[in-house]
């Protein structure tokens, strides 16, 4: 049995034992005197009858009809039954007999005429013994539901949630260990079976990624490999040259000829490095887009719900112009993503006085979407190289970046047949940073 099961049942023998001895305490059984009312009035009774006839009344009726006849209604007891009367010579007959029944008892009063016995029956309250059994049963029923009910959510959340979280608690783990190969189960779990899923898909893409990388990694040592044992034949070939012209060996049209021959073998050695250059250029982050065409309404509400309530706490004038809906083609997620980008960096080296998006449409074809921010301090000489990667502008100063921001935004662009463009226009006496992303329609 669960742990947690017995908690439950032990906390429910706490509150039962709990509720026992509140119900019993509120319930106990309370002394009753209203037979003490009753037995006063017969005592008035009888003193009012003697008084009024000059004789001992004979029984109980005979004071329900006196005090009919002198109170104007009849009176019943509810609770004494019984009156005797017996001359004080004689009083052993009332006196001994005796009633063994102990709801019911007696009791004597004595005048100047006889010796009368009033019994009674003592006042016992049935109603709240009745009272008692129903609350009993109330509260026995709602605690037994209580704990039905308890019991079945610890089961159910022992099957439903911690069991199968439980399988994959130590999947973060494998994972920061490099253990990418293990597969999660499956799990049609309400709670969990999405999650399951996305942590298998990650998984795999993280195995992927790693694979991918030592791939890249044997391909380079490769190539480095490679082109090193190249290079070092146009080497061997230029310090051959230079040394014999150094020494005289080569006089006349064969230093001329040598000559040539370094400037040739050293055009081959740059060869060389461009390779080196672009192979360590290449495929720095691959990219997944899917084209298909889009309403560039909903791109740009995506962003307007993305930065509306940011630029707010931020005191940014942040203003979207008004545009044409029309459908364009492209990555929804991708094209979202670039615009993204551009306002990050439009707020990392801007003033944070001003951003504006407007949208317009060129020659039925093309959809431009311009990105502008006040407080540009970037010089228009380094625009050629704001789109090349680990590139980072003279405006950067102190702020922390990679240099990809914008390089992965041309690489996204090209990917959807689409361009980015940058430049420095002046608006007053300010510096704007203007972003133009150009989209097929």
């Amino acid at each position: 049995m669960s742990k947690k099961i017995v908690k439950a049942v032990l906390i429910f023998i706490v509150i039962f034992a709990a509720v026992n001895i509140l119900i019993i305490n509120l319930f106990k059984d309370k002394k009753d005197n209203s037979h003490n009312i009753e037995l006063n009035r017969v005592r008035h009774l009888i003193k009012e009858y003697e008084k009024e006839k000059g004789v001992a009344a004979e029984d109980l009726s005979a004071l329900i009809l006196f005090s009919k006849e002198y109170g104007g209604e009849a009176e019943s007891f509810e609770y004494v039954y019984k009156l005797s009367a017996s001359s004080k010579v004689d009083i052993d007959e009332i006196v001994n007999d005796r009633n063994n029944d102990p709801d019911e008892a007696s009791e004597f009063i004595s005048t100047d005429l006889v010796l009368y016995r009033i019994d009674y029956k003592r006042a016992v309250s049935t109603s709240m013994k009745a009272g008692k059994n129903l609350v009993f049963i109330i509260a026995y029923s709602v605690l037994f539901t209580a704990l039905v009910i308890c019991i079945f959510v610890i089961v159910y959340y022992q099957k439903k949630v911690i069991k199968p979280f439980s399988r994959i608690a130590e999947l973060p783990e494998e994972i920061a260990k490099g253990n990418l190969v293990k597969d999660i189960p499956e799990s049609k779990e309400k709670y969990f079976g999405k999650f399951t899923w996305g942590m298998n898909m990650l998984r795999e893409q993280l195995e992927d990624t790693k694979t991918k990388n030592l791939q890249l990694e044997r391909d380079k040592k490769v190539l480095l490999m490679s082109l090193s044992h190249d290079i070092k034949t146009p080497l061997s070939t230029i310090s051959l040259y230079s040394k014999a012209i150094s020494k005289g060996l080569y006089t006349g049209d064969k230093v001329k000829t040598s000559a040539e021959n370094i400037q040739d073998k050293v055009f081959e050695i740059e060869d060389y490095m461009k390779r080196i250059v672009n192979a360590s250029n290449e495929d720095i982050v691959e990219f997944e887009v899917n084209n298909g065409e889009i309403y560039i309404k909903d791109v740009m509400d995506s962003i307007e719900n993305y930065y509306r309530d940011k630029m707010v706490l931020r005191g940014i004038d942040f203003s979207i112009g008004s545009f044409n809906n029309k459908l364009i083609k492209g990555d929804p997620d991708r094209l979202v993503e670039v615009i993204q980008n551009i306002i990050e960096n439009a707020l990392k080296y801007g003033d944070g006085r001003k951003i504006t998006i407007d949208v317009n449409e060129e020659d039925g074809r093309r959809m431009m979407i311009n990105i502008r921010n006040t407080g540009c301090t970037l010089e228009k000489r380094e625009l050629a190289n704001i789109f090349e990667s680990f590139y980072r502008g003279t405006n950067t100063g102190k702020q922390e970046g990679s240099g990809l921001g914008l390089y992965i935004c041309r690489r996204l662009m090209h990917m959807m047949d689409g361009e980015i463009y940058a430049d420095i226009v002046n608006e007053g006496n300010d510096d704007l940073m203007s972003i133009m992303l150009e989209l097929n329609i």
